[in-house]
């Protein structure tokens, strides 16, 4: 059984459906017929702020940074072999599944996520939708690439390019 990540005030933080942010606090909040402690996180790349109750933020995704061994693991899989494109079907069905992937908050799936869109991208190009798809998950990665290794998100955006195995 995995321990249950334990968050403080000050601690940078991945959230999935916006990339890395700081714990600026810890609320109590009034919700539902009572008082709950309550996240307050700030988003730096959006200014956004968002509170997530604390007993929530396991269920929504919100996980600590990568650390030394995480990180080994997501290059593995940037350099690893793509998934197959699937072409036909419904491609609103297909961008729908690749942004639960995004949303997961799983580093792995993200990682997989942005190597398969590049080599799409550099094979035979991406919709509209796909290519923000990428947008997004490549920019969350960076991100938190650049927190774990202390470097700017454009060598982060370089290194995850180099792993892939694709040209900017």
């Amino acid at each position: 059984m995995s321990k249950r990540p334990r968050f403080k005030v000050g601690d940078t933080i991945f959230y999935p459906s916006a990339g890395v942010g700081v714990i600026q606090s810890i609320e109590e909040i009034y919700t539902g017929g009572e008082f709950r402690p309550c996240l307050v996180i700030r988003i730096p790349e959006t200014r956004m702020t968002v509170k997530v109750p604390q007993d929530n933020a396991e269920k929504n995704g919100i996980r600590p940074l990568l650390n030394g061994r995480k990180l080994k693991e997501l290059f593995k899989v940037l350099s690893a072999s793509s998934r197959k494109r699937v072409t036909g079907g419904n491609w609103a069905e297909r961008c729908k599944e690749i942004e639960r992937r995004i949303n997961s908050g799983s580093c792995l799936e993200l990682g997989e996520v942005v190597r398969d869109l590049m080599r799409w991208k550099q094979q035979s190009g991406l919709s509209f939708e796909e290519s923000m798809l990428l947008e997004t998950a490549s920019g969350y990665l960076a991100r938190e690439v650049a927190a774990v290794q202390g470097i700017n998100t454009d060598a982060a955006i370089g290194r995850i390019r180099d792993c892939i195995g694709v040209e900017n």
